[in-house]
């Protein structure tokens, strides 16, 4: 499984505190928590040791590669793309 070795982080628009604009909360999420998120209509990747929640996304024109890597780390394949 990809570069993020036992645990990927996620970045996700939780507010710790409403008056903090700009506060963020990091929540962990363990290799065997992502790679239960594997098909098209819950599909999560990991790039560069961030989750991410790409389910739905059908209309990117890498759609179909984004989903044979759904549950894993898709940093190289990514950058093979990109």
């Amino acid at each position: 499984m990809g570069k993020g070795g036992r645990a990927a982080v996620a970045t996700r628009n939780t507010k710790d505190n409403k008056d903090e604009l700009n506060s963020t909360v990091l929540t962990k999420y363990t290799w065997e928590e992502v790679k239960k998120h594997h098909t098209p209509n819950d599909a999560w990747i990991v790039h560069q040791g961030k989750v991410y929640d790409v389910s739905d996304w059908y209309e990117h024109p890498g759609g179909a590669v984004i989903f044979t890597h759904a549950g894993d780390d898709m940093t190289d394949t990514f950058a093979a793309f990109h």
